[in-house]
């Protein structure tokens, strides 16, 4: 399917409900989101794969950020419809409603990638998450996607060792380190039109944080400052790390259905 201009991977699940679109995570694809949906109620769920991830291509011209938010904006269309974003997509639905607020029923952030946040805040967990980045960093600037993609994983996947993740997996992985790279200035710097805490507290539209209690402080911390501008409800999953919607589904969805009712 072309959204945005470029060919984009989607995965459909379901025909009946309220409408929903999604946004996964880095290194991931539209397919993660198969647990969450199987453990919601009826809905027509409509999840898009990222630039460089399962079936979408990458557009050098613009942002991973831009190109995202393009094709989410254009599956959206007139709407209504729920946004749902979880880390880097988290940042993507977050853009398209920004754009067009009067399409979006509702906006849930899983742990949105926005540590600019901290910076903009003074929050010391800024420096300590911008020297964390720095050692996956430093091993793609020596051409070792492994371990890239092994120091990324520790920081930000399911709590499995990375000797322990199937071979393809790991691939799959190690091969998109550079669209991390090619996001950081997105997600840490201060870009022309960043997206800032008082765009987000102006949108007309509820807003609803989710996390993983056992995530790394600086996600808490940016929901934290979301909600705090916001009045949105966040809900820590016990138990849970960065890749809550996929190792928790059941408690996200339990929480989340409310939300989804609301159109």
């Amino acid at each position: 399917m072309i959204l945005g201009g470029v060919e984009t991977g989607l995965t459909r699940v379901g025909q009946d409900g309220p409408r929903v679109i999604l946004s996964h995570c880095s290194l991931a694809h539209s397919g993660a989101w198969k647990p969450l949906l199987s453990a919601l109620p009826a809905m027509r769920a409509e999840a898009l794969d990222l630039p460089g991830h399962g079936a979408t291509g990458r557009d050098p011209a613009r942002t991973i950020e831009r190109q995202a938010a393009d094709a989410v904006l254009d599956q959206l269309g007139e709407g209504p419809a729920h946004l749902i974003g979880h880390s880097f997509g988290g940042r993507v639905v977050l853009r398209a409603a920004l754009e067009r607020p009067d399409a979006v029923a509702s906006l849930t952030l899983i742990e949105p990638m926005m540590f600019h946040l901290l910076a903009d805040a003074g929050d010391p967990l800024y420096a300590e998450e911008e020297a964390a980045a720095g050692v996956w960093a430093t091993c793609l600037e020596a051409g070792d996607t492994d371990g890239a993609g092994r120091a990324f994983s520790a920081l930000w996947g399911n709590g499995a060792r990375w000797e322990d993740t199937p071979e393809r997996q790991r691939r799959y992985a190690a091969d998109r380190m550079h669209l991390i790279r090619e996001a950081g200035p997105e997600v840490m710097g201060h870009p022309s039109g960043q997206i800032t805490l008082s765009d987000i507290a102006g949108l007309p539209l509820p807003i609803t944080l989710f996390a993983g209690a056992e995530t790394r402080a600086g996600a808490i911390a940016i929901c934290d400052l979301i909600a705090g501008a916001t009045g949105a409800a966040f809900h820590r999953i016990p138990g849970a790390g960065h890749m809550v919607p996929i190792t928790h589904p059941g408690a996200v969805a339990q929480l989340l259905t409310p939300v989804l009712s609301r159109i």
